[in-house]
């Protein structure tokens, strides 16, 4: 069945209290490919760590069990799932073992190779220009550092045509491949994963060693 357009919106931007039941349902519903790119990123414990559309926070508060003494961050563009993560993971805020931050993936607030590994998944749906934020990604990551992108590709027709295509810009695996090979990473591998009858990709790339 075809989501209605405003459901389709809250996924793309949760917001007020709608955005918040979104929001719970997504931490239940999204845990298995997040987990699976969590095993993908190879963390180590002295990683810092970015998810770019971190949403809920809880697959960053995973992560830092992983990275245990390393450092983490988050970014959304919605101001209500940037309170839902500050809030539900204030004790790791207080500790300092992870940040949220409210901004926009094509203009990440960070400086030049800061991170060891970058994650997203579920979000490239929503770039218009996704060179503009897989750029940023590589911008911010290490030399050698990890970068994982987690999609329901177009190959899977039945998630296709359950999302309005205004909305949700399902693509094929070869492009999303493509555009992460645009943007500069190297080393492209592709691997998929299933979650009942939905198929799910990552592509998973890394960041050349700056020249001698």
């Amino acid at each position: 069945m075809r989501k209605p357009r405003f459901i389709a919106k809250q996924g793309r931007k949760p917001s007020g209290l709608l955005g918040q039941i979104v929001a719970r349902v997504m931490a239940k519903e999204t845990v298995d490919e997040n987990d699976f790119a969590l095993k993908l990123l190879q963390l180590q414990p002295e990683d810092a760590v970015l998810e770019i559309g971190c949403g809920h926070g809880d697959t960053l508060a995973k992560a830092a069990k992983a990275a245990s003494h390393g450092f983490l961050c988050g970014i959304d563009f919605s101001p209500t799932m940037h309170r839902i993560s500050t809030r539900r993971h204030r004790r790791l805020v207080a500790e300092k073992r992870i940040e949220f931050h409210l901004g926009s993936s094509d203009r990440l607030p960070f400086d030049d190779q800061s991170f060891d590994k970058v994650f997203a998944v579920h979000t490239i749906y929503f770039w218009n220009v996704p060179l503009d934020h897989l750029g940023e990604a590589r911008r911010v990551l290490k030399p050698e550092g990890r970068f994982v992108l987690g999609f329901c590709p177009a190959e899977d027709a039945r998630f296709q045509a359950t999302f309005p295509s205004e909305i949700y810009h399902i693509r094929p695996e070869a492009e999303i491949a493509k555009l992460a090979r645009d943007a500069g990473f190297e080393a492209i591998d592709l691997r998929r994963h299933t979650r009942g009858d939905v198929r799910f990709s990552f592509v998973i790339g890394t960041r050349a060693p700056d020249p001698l």
